[in-house]
């Protein structure tokens, strides 16, 4: 199973089909499983083994460090001079790139305004024709366009070895998606650049995707006709018992499977815990404000990412458990003489990275990252939270758990 973050909650690009697996496995008989991703966090980790069913596996985790990817953050007060300095800097970066965009149509407009500065530039989204889309790609791998300005649609299965930088125009949905993808750059271990693009007012934009509400009339319409089945039932006839698109009908049984009330398989879905009607409509809601508060706060660990002032592949690192202590030299901050700062606050903190602590509200957790004055906690049911630790100290509200 490749990219098997997505099969996790806490994967940056959660698919619930996914969800499925598990038991797809066990109707083939449990064979031998392989579950491989680029980028997964404990929390993601730990989330793959249980949804896919494995008992005791091995864990075979090896570093996310890409030394040869430079790491840098140009940040802006203004909209319209982020914009400027990302169409006056692509043309000197070395060719092939990358440029990743928030939407469709930054990436049309972005593509446009680069072939008038005598780019060769190509633009790749979801809503463009498959055949345009494959075009594209071809066209990038055999080295007939320099600079692929893309949303994330532009992803898995990109093996281009010789990328020599990856810029994003915005700031991306988290650490998780922003490793994946800068990940394509210097595969070939020669020296490539990853630049972000970052003024805080665009995490508002990603804010706004994150935002989850639950049609709670039609969870229940799909839920009872389920009941009422008694056996599985596709999806295509699902929706079309209830008068509504394959996809909105897709999205509710999601739910309802993220929520543990119905299952879905080859035959199609079926209700596997029989629960009363409010209950069964309440699972599914609390589901999503879950994802929300998730999503949510991996755009906190984004910013934290950005707004460093500490090394900043030492904050990527400490993210994955990649533990390491020393600057890496070869980010921004480190050029500016700023990591170094950072570091010596870190290594007095009253919680180090690693150590396990109990929140007064959010329960248990594990610190992922400490810096200056704050430090990133990853809670279960909460996400991750960065925390004020004069706040912390003050109010008594983390006990280290020893």
């Amino acid at each position: 199973m490749d990219e098997a973050h997505c099969v996790a909650s806490w994967g940056h690009d959660f698919r619930p089909d996914y969800l499925g697996l598990g038991g797809v496995r066990e109707q083939l008989g449990h064979p031998p499983t392989v579950a491989l991703t680029a980028t997964a966090a404990a929390p993601v980790r730990e989330e793959i083994v249980e949804r896919l069913r494995l008992t005791d596996p091995l864990l075979v985790v090896r570093g996310v460090d890409r030394p040869n990817i430079d790491l840098d953050v140009r940040r802006f007060a203004m909209e319209a001079e982020k914009d400027r300095e990302v169409l006056e800097a692509i043309p000197t970066l070395p060719p092939p790139g990358l440029v990743y965009t928030a939407t469709r149509r930054a990436a049309e407009e972005l593509t446009s305004r680069l072939r008038e500065r005598g780019v060769r530039a190509e633009t790749y989204h979801a809503g463009l024709p498959a055949r345009e889309r494959r075009r594209t790609h071809e066209r990038f791998s055999h080295g007939d366009i320099d600079v692929v300005v893309a949303t994330n649609a532009f992803g898995m299965g990109i093996d281009k070895s010789d990328v020599r930088f990856v810029v994003h125009a915005a700031v991306p949905e988290s650490l998780d998606a922003y490793t994946q993808e800068t990940g394509r750059a210097g595969r070939d271990g020669e020296p490539a650049q990853a630049v972000l693009f970052y003024r805080s007012e665009d995490l508002g934009i990603r804010k706004y995707f994150t935002a989850r509400s639950v049609d709670s009339a039609a969870v229940s319409r799909v839920y009872r006709t389920l009941v009422e089945a008694r056996s599985s039932v596709r999806i295509r006839a699902l929706a079309e018992t209830l008068g509504l698109s394959a996809r909105r009908v897709t999205g509710l049984v999601n739910l309802l499977v993220e929520a543990g009330v119905v299952g879905v398989d080859r035959d199609g879905a079926t209700v596997i815990a029989v629960r009363r009607p409010k209950e069964a409509v309440a699972l599914p809601r609390e589901a999503a404000e879950r994802r929300e508060r998730i999503e949510r706060s991996r755009l906190d660990v984004m910013r934290r990412y950005a707004e460093t002032r500490g090394c900043r592949r030492r904050v990527l690192l400490s993210y994955f458990g990649d533990e390491g202590s020393e600057s890496c030299r070869s980010c921004d901050t480190c050029r500016r003489g700023t990591a170094d700062e950072g570091d010596s606050v870190a290594a007095d903190a009253p919680y180090p990275t690693g150590s396990e602590v109990e929140h007064a509200e959010w329960g248990r957790g594990s610190v992922v990252d400490v810096e200056d004055d704050r430090l990133t906690v990853f809670f279960e049911e909460q996400g991750y939270k960065v925390l004020q630790v004069a706040a912390v100290q003050e109010r008594d509200l983390l006990t280290r758990v020893a």
